[in-house]
């Protein structure tokens, strides 16, 4: 009996990997991808569903699952904000800001669009910029699902990371582009019935949706409006509506992997209804997650399982979670875990086919000037992809000594999403932004990022920089229950209710973590216009690379301009035009 229960819980796990290696190797030997076009962007034969399960499944990890419900748990629902109030500044931005500048231009790298704008140094460092944030990003999303599988079958972390990280490298590198998006929707099915499952016998096991909610109110939980513009407090509805916008832009606006996919669709209406699913997806997804947040509380409200040394830091809480409620169902464990290790996949996948065309792209034909056949392109970008996956493998190790699963991984995206995010804002939106004022506006935005964030997590690995968190409680523990103490605030200042900091941990590093991308694109922004209106320079800007709104308004004769040998060439708005062809760029 107990090595059939064992059967069942590597059963859904075995089978999703043999999917995910079956759809590699279908792309990969039967419907060949030895072109750019193919690797990178499916042949531009893409319909809407793949694409859009793709988008949500690529931003939907073991952070997500994991850090989410933890997140609710330990602080409140007021994170969940973000499911209700960005969605509609978060697409319109999106579909009438940047995504028809892009998809006009037809880039295979999103940061090409620089090269147009600006220059290629501006280009080349942003494609630095965006390599040094899937350093640091990816490991992240290989520990957590590590983890959790750690806890389920006792499996060592590294081991599992390595097995996780080689399936993923081998039909990313493989298939292309669309062995990624039909994996990352077949993925997301498991994710998907997953989340289902635990949420169903959670609210079986409490009592119904109305337990659920009276127990989160009674316990402090439910909180969506905590409307203190103060941004040194940890949540409050500015900081995560006004903070998660600036990383929904990032991630959806200017992201290369979001863009490739994008442009992967063959008409622009397509690539906004898949814009539009995205967003609605993601928002579903918030709330399911923060649902099992609410159903943890719910059981564990009198008897906290860190307290109560059933685990050893919050990382663990779902699975720990999932373990109690499923475990009269041999294999459901396994399926979560499953779908833990499939959000997992898509990500880094995504991720790692993305960096892959920007390096090839960016550095090795447009810096180093080579030329080859597309074959040997289609090569070159494999190789890459099993380099950059293995490098994130190894940086497992400094992901493991950081703690808090949803602040650690916004901290560290934000350090060069502001970056990123201020420098194409720039682009598209003010045509009097020049090359030398970009520059210095996305590494003073790179600059004070990495010093806040670098300081912050400092300051809480040292234990001078902690965070109040919601009341839990013990007295519905076991009389023999041993127990730990409770977060030790001793020696710490109180700056605020959230926040408890040693009088040597300077006042900016306490800002709230949710405001890091903001920081970073005002930032930028700021010193890029500052700057390029101190030293103007006559630079010529293709209408073109500026978002429509800002090209009718500046330029109200002439729609377009193409760009060819070098040089700018004017267009009537009754002229037509074909998007920018290789031949035809700057």
């Amino acid at each position: 009996m107990e090595q059939l229960n064992w059967m069942a819980e590597y059963a859904a796990f075995i089978i999703m990997l043999g999917l995910s290696v079956v759809i590699g190797l279908y792309y990969g030997c039967v419907s060949k991808q030895n072109t750019v076009s193919d690797y990178l962007l499916g042949g531009k034969h893409m319909s809407v569903f793949p694409i859009t399960m793709s988008l949500v499944a690529s931003h939907i990890s073991g952070i997500t699952l994991l850090g989410v419900p933890s997140e609710i748990y330990s602080n409140g629902t007021q994170y969940l904000i973000v499911g209700v109030v960005n969605n509609i500044v978060v697409i319109f931005t999106v579909i009438y800001i940047y995504l028809p500048v892009f998809y006009d231009l037809q880039l295979t790298s999103v940061y090409e669009y620089l090269g147009l704008r600006f220059d290629s140094n501006i280009r080349g460092l942003s494609s630095l910029i965006f390599a040094v944030n899937l350093i640091l990003y990816i490991p992240v999303v290989i520990y957590i699902p590590a983890l959790a599988f750690n806890q389920v079958t006792g499996l060592d972390v590294h081991l599992i990371t390595v097995i996780i990280c080689v399936i993923c490298i081998f039909y990313t590198t493989i298939g292309g582009l669309k062995a990624v998006v039909w994996t990352d929707a077949i993925q997301s099915i498991f994710t998907a019935v997953s989340i289902m499952i635990v949420i169903v016998l959670g609210v079986i096991q409490v009592g119904g949706f109305g337990n659920m909610i009276r127990a989160n109110q009674e316990g402090g939980r439910i909180e969506f409006f905590k409307m203190d513009p103060n941004p040194f407090l940890r949540n409050t509805f500015w900081t995560v509506s006004i903070g998660t916008t600036f990383q929904w832009l990032a991630s959806l606006g200017i992201h290369p992997g979001a863009v490739q996919r994008f442009i992967a669709l063959p008409t622009y209406a397509k690539a906004q209804k898949a814009a539009i699913f995205f967003v609605l997806g993601m928002a579903v997804v918030k709330l399911l997650t923060g649902s099992i947040g609410m159903l943890i509380y719910a059981k564990y409200k009198d008897c906290d399982p860190l307290m109560a040394n059933y685990i050893d830091n919050d990382r663990k809480l779902v699975p720990y979670y999932v373990m109690d409620v499923a475990s009269k169902f041999p294999g459901l464990t396994g399926l979560f875990v499953s779908g833990i290790v499939s959000a997992a996949l898509s990500t880094m996948s995504a991720q790692i086919n993305t960096v892959s065309g920007t390096i090839y792209e960016d550095f090795i034909v447009k810096m180093m000037g080579i030329t080859v056949t597309d074959l040997t392109a289609s090569v070159i970008m494999k190789c890459i992809a099993v380099i950059s996956g293995f490098v994130c493998v190894i940086l497992v190790f400094v992901v493991e000594k950081m703690n808090g699963i949803l602040q650690m991984s916004i901290s560290l995206g934000s350090v060069t999403s502001g970056a990123l995010l201020s420098v194409f804002t720039l682009g598209v939106c003010f045509p009097w932004a020049n090359s030398r004022g970009a520059m210095c506006g996305m590494l003073t935005s790179l600059a004070v990022m990495a010093w806040i964030v670098a300081g912050a997590q400092v300051a809480i690995y040292n234990k001078e920089l902690k965070f109040v968190e919601k009341d839990v409680f013990i007295s519905g523990c076991p009389a023999n229950t041993t127990f730990r103490n409770h977060t030790d605030f001793s020696g710490l200042s109180r700056l605020n209710e959230d926040v408890y900091a040693s009088p040597n941990v300077w006042t900016i590093y306490t800002v709230s973590y949710m405001h890091y991308s903001t920081i970073g694109t005002l930032v930028g922004i700021a010193v890029g216009l500052a700057v390029s209106l101190l030293f103007p320079t006559d630079e010529n800007v293709d209408p073109r690379l500026l978002t429509p709104c800002i090209r009718n308004f500046v330029y109200p004769k002439y729609m377009t301009k193409t760009v060819t040998n070098g040089k700018n060439i004017a267009h009537n708005k009754t002229d037509t035009y074909e998007p920018v062809s290789q031949e035809t760029k700057l």
